[in-house]
């Protein structure tokens, strides 16, 4: 399997990870609940398509700003 990248939209209750190939054919797409052992479970089958080849990982994690903070 060649280079996989994979990206993470992280949120409250759950994260959500897409992954492509050099291609750009998606090779995964999973949803994910906010917990560590689904998160962990998430990252190994990444991981194992892999076959040892590199894996650029990238997330996205919105903030929303508090109210009254920008001014």
């Amino acid at each position: 399997m060649p280079e996989l990248w994979a990206g993470i939209d992280a949120g409250k209750a759950a994260h959500h990870c897409t992954v492509i190939d050099t291609n750009g054919a998606k090779v995964l797409s999973r949803r994910a609940p906010n917990n560590e052992p689904e998160l962990l479970e998430l990252m190994g089958d990444v991981l194992a398509l892999a076959q040892d080849s590199p894996v650029t990982w990238a997330a996205c994690v919105r903030r929303r700003p508090r109210p009254g903070a920008w001014g």
